[in-house]
């Protein structure tokens, strides 16, 4: 997933963050040996992710379209993490 996600450094990907089902823009800031970071658009907070929260990655040279009617998105790459499903109060 390293040698991917190399390819990407400073731009901007799709990455579900904080939902599993829905692709926001982020901006790819570090590819180590062990994890990757990333900036989400939306709050600027940085995101480290180690490789093996990676379900799939997504690329083509035209681009990746993510998205419904209303929320239509086109990414280089679209990174598909895994979400551990939480429970407390309330749910």
């Amino acid at each position: 997933m390293k040698s991917i996600l190399e390819k990407y450094p400073n731009q901007e990907v799709g990455i579900n963050v904080e939902n599993a089902f829905r692709f926001d823009p982020a901006q790819v800031v570090a590819v180590e040996d062990d994890y990757f970071s990333i900036v989400d658009e939306k709050q600027s907070y940085t995101h480290h992710y180690s490789y093996s929260c990676i379900v799939q990655i997504i690329e083509n040279e035209s681009g990746v379209d993510v998205g419904g009617f209303m929320s239509h998105r086109h990414f280089n790459v679209v990174i598909k993490v895994g979400h551990i499903i939480e429970f407390g109060p309330g749910y």
